[in-house]
């Protein structure tokens, strides 16, 4: 019975016959039928064609699979290409074809009205008197006219409705500048230019291409710094500024710098130090690391040094930290089985900079001295130690524990015990503690961080446990009936990078194709993450089949579990940093974060009620 979707259609409108036994000479073997192998040469036929399942596999080469599969291969083709052409063949139309293309020409019209605004604020502060005011501000940045016009800045005029103007007396559409989120929709129905009287900064991503804009204000308007809103082609978290021009240095290097600031980014490159971009606010993103990992793998921070930066710095060390690849390393374990441990695949530090200063400034003013910011730049172990420790009274018997409450679950992480003995002496020395006590209060953090002190189920009992995250991912892999939880849970709300990657990778799949073949999608899954995707899949096949009712139930639990755990953690960190708030005396920092707090309490209260019983798989 075909479920709608455009790949079981085609597999019902054909035979696998239909499709191998013209390339390949077939004859009956009972209720199959065998051949030689078109894949490798033999004169003993080993290639059988099960027609009942809609498979064949060969005892020869081990090449086996579907329809889809054989057209790949000898086509040499990917699958979406094989699809394509069978569906061709099958007379079947692809709905998700005309959507892409229909898509693709709509952002494309929003490319273009990005392009057309830039270069309309770029004239206005090269060529127009109205420009001064930001010709002046960046004089006073030591923004030269060179990089003025590399960057395209521009200026916004201080008017309600000067861009709408010109870009529809241009023949743009209205509606798809107020999608480009270039105009803002009043309540009567009219519209108004979002920036006005503004110093403009197009934002580019990696090819070039404008997908939105970064403005500030160049008096006393609030907010100073206004970015464009999300649009079908920006999205702030995903986007770094600077990239497309930076993407060569990163690669040459092997290094990137991230800073906060757009007027960083230009001086930065301005002074010869292209490797340089900015997060468009003060903390990394997932989405952000993940564009630099395709370039390097060696990350430096340098966020303002002022406490939100500290604060900064710290999520964005906990982002890259998840979003960069582990070294998936095998151990064998008793009884046969293997667990995996993972070391993280990059190199992340941190430039300390002197309080007060922001990185254009100290470029400016001496060149040198930043190349040794991030010739010295921090490991994060360091890191970590130098910005806890210097909140805390370490002769107060308080602050010493909070130390070594705050710090040991960040020695643990450490790859090696060389490293974190090193650590672990360092912490006893600054607390004047006993390392042999931190060393058994250390392991006590490695048994509840691996999860060594959570419980199995029946089902789970003599095996390693699963975690949450995993065991969802595995009934999404292994029930067709899932996939349409597939997207209940956004793949940023994964911690484990494994298990996040390939979540992301199959919602991807899902939506580019309708359904789950689940031999394609592990084949189009690096090895790495194929290795552990099918690690799943395999041992949650072992299991006894769950009904439709027990299956729905599981994901429910999961997803629960999942949130419950992500808020609880949310109100953890709001907790320490209204500790330092405290600490510091900032009481208007103190009162928003206990509002945010409290908001994460209301949203945390439906998961908590929600829990009819704890899910037993770790």
């Amino acid at each position: 019975m075909s479920s709608g979707s455009p790949v079981e259609e085609i597999k019902d409108r054909f035979n696998i016959l239909d499709i191998i036994s013209p390339r390949v000479s077939l004859k009956k073997a009972g209720r199959n039928f065998k051949g030689l192998c078109p894949f490798h040469a033999e004169k003993t036929p080993s290639f059988i064609v099960f027609p009942d399942k809609g498979n064949y596999h060969c005892f020869g080469c081990g090449a086996n699979g579907d329809i889809f599969t054989f057209v790949m291969k000898m086509e040499n083709i990917d699958f979406g290409q094989a699809l394509h052409l069978l569906a061709e063949r099958a007379g079947i139309t692809l709905p998700a074809k005309r959507e892409a293309m229909a898509e693709d020409e709509h952002r494309a019209r929003l490319r273009v009205i990005n392009e057309a605004a830039a270069q309309y604020f770029h004239n206005l502060l090269l060529h127009r008197e109205v420009g001064r005011k930001a010709k002046e501000y960046l004089g006073g940045r030591a923004v030269s006219n060179e990089t003025i016009e590399r960057f395209e800045l521009g200026y916004a005029l201080d008017s309600w409705d000067a861009l709408l103007r010109y870009l529809t007396d241009k023949g743009h559409e209205l509606a798809d500048v107020v999608v480009a989120g270039l105009l803002v929709e009043r309540e009567d129905g009219t519209h108004y230019d979002r920036f006005r009287g503004r110093l403009m900064f197009p934002i580019r991503d990696m090819r070039g291409n404008i997908t939105g804009f970064g403005a500030r204000a160049l008096d006393d308007s609030q907010p100073k710094y206004l970015n464009s809103p999300e649009t079908p082609l920006f999205d702030k978290g995903a986007s770094l500024y600077g990239i497309d021009l930076a993407k060569e240095a990163i690669k040459r290097e092997n290094l990137v710098i991230v800073v906060e600031g757009y007027i960083d980014v230009l001086i930065a490159h301005q002074f010869g130090i292209n490797n340089v971009v900015a997060s468009l606010g003060a903390s990394l993103t997932e989405r952000q690391i993940a564009i630099v990992k395709k370039l390097t793998k060696n990350l430096i921070l340098a966020l303002d040094a002022d406490t939100a930066g500290d604060e900064a710095t710290i999520r964005g060390l906990e982002v890259a930290k998840q979003v960069f690849d582990r070294k998936a390393v095998p151990v064998p374990t008793w009884r046969g089985l293997i667990r995996y441990e993972y070391k993280l695949d990059a190199d992340i530090r941190i430039i300390t900079l002197p309080r007060g200063e922001d990185p254009d400034e100290i470029i400016r003013q001496n060149p040198n001295e930043w190349r040794q910011l991030v010739e010295h730049a921090l490991p994060v172990v360091d890191y970590y130690f130098d910005i806890i420790t210097s909140r805390l009274n370490l002769s107060s018997p308080r602050d010493k524990s909070a130390a070594v409450e705050r710090l040991l679950p960040v020695i643990v992480e450490l790859p090696d015990k060389v490293h974190q003995w090193h650590y672990l002496q360092k912490l006893a020395r600054l607390i004047q503690g006993n390392e042999r006590d931190l060393a058994a209060k250390l392991e006590r953090v490695r048994g509840v961080i691996s999860g060594k002190k959570t419980q199995t189920s029946p089902r789970t009992e003599g095996r390693l446990p699963l975690s949450i995250e995993e065991y969802f991912l595995s009934l999404l892999l292994c029930y067709p009936t899932a996939l349409s939880q597939v997207d209940s849970i956004a793949a940023d709300e994964i911690k484990h990078p494994l298990t996040r990657q390939v979540l992301a990778a199959l919602q991807n799949f899902v939506a580019r194709y309708g359904a789950l073949e689940l031999e394609h999608f592990l084949d189009e899954l690096e090895p790495s993450l194929q290795e552990f995707a099918r690690g799943l899949e395999e041992r949650t096949r072992g299991e006894p089949v769950l009904s439709d009712t027990d299956l729905e139930r599981e994901l429910s639990l999961c997803q629960t579990e999942i949130r419950r755990r992500n808020i609880r953690e949310q109100i953890k960190l709001l907790e320490f940093l209204m500790r330092d708030a405290e600490e510091d005396g900032d009481v208007e920092t103190l009162r928003q974060f206990i509002q945010q707090k409290e908001q994460l309490r209301v949203q945390l209260e439906p998961y908590e009620h929600g829990r009819t019983r704890a899910l037993q798989i770790g």
